[in-house]
């Protein structure tokens, strides 16, 4: 029972991270997780808080929060997609300034220092700031705007220089269904709760079969794909590791107030949030790869327990745009 498992995840760790005081409060620190099945985009876990008795705030779907760095495959897809560059293309990590309005943006990697020219498949393993935000200068954040909304997500977005580290509020409805469709290589249908609403009779009055609809480059798609298991291969989410292939991507937002894991396999794509509610930081440099990793390590293992292994297609099985 996926749900049953989400809960006993969210509870577990909720108190690890109190006890390990990540945590303002026990009140104020809360978890949020969605497990969405790529294939029909049915809901199959959604838990809203550590406990739905002490709060009716389901901020599963509620709680708009800042992704940070999980955001970056929006712009990396929109990259691919644009046949201008593949994961082994050459970016440079160094210093850049941007005029915003009557100020300056200049951004950081986390942790500080450059890494001169990279890969976008070593830059997005690695999780680093510069090259992503120079990515979303190069492909138009619009154009990015463009791939987020035929990926369904609703929530205002703004093209601000900053967007591609993250600078939006979504929730985690929203990022389980996005990357639940990379996981299905592309193939969108509409995230839902109920597959069928049927009368006494037996009448269908509300049928969400899924409509699949292809909506991303499939060679685009699948290069990310490949991209993104190396961040857990090798890169910012090695404690994400479950025995199996998967794709994923950590996020940290600045001053660490909000903490997230979204990643898939082939059969489910599940996304975790950790924060405060009164949006205080998270203590002792909380991170989406050290933090919240080993809690969606946690739930898939036993979510996909006896599932059989499967595998992402390769790049080379598509033409490339």
């Amino acid at each position: 029972n996926f749900k049953k498992r989400a809960e006993k995840t969210v509870t577990a760790w909720h108190e690890i991270f109190y006890y390990r005081g990540l945590y303002r409060s026990w009140d104020q620190g809360q978890l949020a997780l969605v497990a969405v099945d790529p294939r029909t985009h049915f809901v199959k876990a959604m838990v809203g808080g550590w406990d739905h008795k002490a709060s009716q705030f389901n901020r599963a779907i509620q709680a708009r929060r800042q992704p940070g760095s999980a955001f970056k495959p929006f712009v990396y897809y929109t990259a691919f997609a644009s046949g201008q560059y593949g994961p082994n293309s050459t970016i440079m990590d160094s210093p850049i300034t941007y005029p915003d309005g009557d100020k300056y943006y200049k951004p950081r990697n986390y942790g500080g220092g450059f890494s001169g020219a990279v890969s976008l498949r070593k830059a997005l393993e690695l999780s680093l700031n510069i090259p992503a935000v120079k990515l979303g200068q190069y492909v138009g954040l619009n154009k990015v705007i463009e791939v987020a909304r035929v990926l369904g997500i609703k929530s205002r977005i703004e093209p601000v220089i900053s967007l591609p580290l993250g600078s939006v509020d979504l929730t985690p409805l929203e990022m389980a269904g996005a990357y639940a469709t990379f996981a299905n290589n592309g193939w969108h249908s509409d995230t839902t709760f109920i597959v069928q609403v049927t009368d006494t009779r037996g009448n269908v009055l509300l049928d969400n079969t899924p409509k699949p609809k292809l909506v991303l480059n499939q060679w685009a798609v699948a290069s990310l794909n490949h991209v993104l298991t190396g961040v857990i291969q090798r890169g910012t989410a090695t404690k994400a590791q479950i025995g199996r292939q998967a794709a994923g991507k950590t996020g940290t937002t600045s001053s660490e107030r909000d903490v997230w894991f979204v990643g898939y396999t082939p059969q489910l794509s599940t996304a975790i949030w950790v924060g405060n509610d009164d949006y205080k930081p998270l203590y002792y440099g909380a991170t989406g790869g050290g933090t919240v990793a080993p809690v969606w390590r946690d739930f898939m293992r036993r979510a996909m327990s006896g599932l059989p292994y499967e595998y992402f297609p390769l790049p080379s099985k598509f033409p490339a745009p």
